[in-house]
């Protein structure tokens, strides 16, 4: 039975990933600021607090083992106001360095650092002219300098490092701001959706594939290698708002060119979008259609307990 560090283990993403790698057998550390029940009542994990804690106090509190690797997930502000606002996302750069450097001290020689898409978008709008920076490029710096510097960091204390670049994550268990979940929910209490005219490529991809796809990376990923963690199959925005739109209520129209659209559309020929299949040998399972109308109907029933009180 191997042993993981996850940090950020309470979040979306981090809940999915404890509950996969526990079906498989690894015993988990998991660090975050809160914790819910069900991950402080199974035994096979350990809960660590990190609210108002140094890296050194975490340190002190993990236990000595051999470790197979650390899922850095933690990140705040991935959401709403808080992606632009520069000391969140500063911070958050500097504990991905101080996490790789716990890593070097307690023998974790392998790192699984959670990036995203965004920090692809922020790097192509440098690269470009005319374009109005918003608030989200921050979020995407922060994101980026975390992946050079970590990256540096980790090579440096001789660890391997793996950014997993991560697209657009939906499902059953989110709750955020994000386009996905709060589209669902305008669609089904018949509110109006705004978007920009969807020519831009974007990609999604479901939690369960999306975590499996993860662990995969962690067993079988090269170090220092990049790996796409997408559908694989990414296309104009205006096609999945539309997918979504006729899944979850067919005769809503849905405000295409609403909103301005000031940003880059990234090329992804820039990624192997097959290498995680290749290498690995994980293939997705839940393509687009099925996601959409699984998340809906677990926001539904979510919906009808909050109006009963439960």
């Amino acid at each position: 039975m191997q042993n993981v560090i996850v940090t950020g283990a309470n979040g979306f993403i981090g809940k999915n990933l404890v509950k996969a790698l526990l079906e498989k057998k690894y015993k988990i550390i998991a660090i975050s600021n809160h914790f819910d029940n069900e991950l402080q009542e199974n035994p096979s994990v350990i809960c660590i607090s990190s609210m108002n804690k140094r890296i050194e106090d975490l340190k002190e509190e993990i236990p000595q083992h051999d470790y197979h690797c650390c899922f850095h997930l933690a990140w705040a502000g991935t959401s709403g106001d808080s992606r632009a606002d520069y000391n969140v996302q500063l911070e958050n750069v500097r504990l991905v360095c101080d996490y790789i450097k716990l890593c070097k001290d307690i023998g974790c020689k392998r790192v699984i650092y959670a990036s995203s898409i965004n920090e692809m978008e922020t790097y192509e709008y440098l690269q470009s002219d005319n374009i109005e920076p918003g608030g989200g490029y921050i979020y995407g710096a922060g994101k980026l300098a975390a992946h050079l510097m970590g990256e540096t960091v980790a090579k440096l204390g001789k660890i391997d490092f793996i950014p997993v670049i991560i697209t657009n994550i939906y499902g059953v268990g989110e709750k955020s701001a994000r386009m996905i979940y709060t589209s669902i929910n305008k669609l089904i209490r018949k509110e109006h959706c705004s978007f920009t005219d969807g020519y831009q490529t974007y990609d999604f991809i479901y939690i369960t594939d999306a975590i499996n796809s993860i662990i995969a990376v962690s067993e079988k990923g090269k170090a220092f290698n990049r790996y796409y963690i997408g559908s694989g199959k990414p296309r104009p925005l205006r096609e999945f708002l539309a997918e979504m739109r006729d899944i979850v209520d067919p005769e809503a129209e849905i405000g295409l060119g609403d909103i301005p659209f000031n940003g880059v559309d990234i090329s992804y020929s820039q990624f192997d979008l097959k290498k995680v299949e290749r290498e690995t040998g994980y293939i997705n399972t839940t393509n687009f259609s099925e996601g959409i109308y699984k998340t809906m109907q677990w926001i539904k029933v979510t919906n009808c307990k909050k109006q009963v009180g439960e």
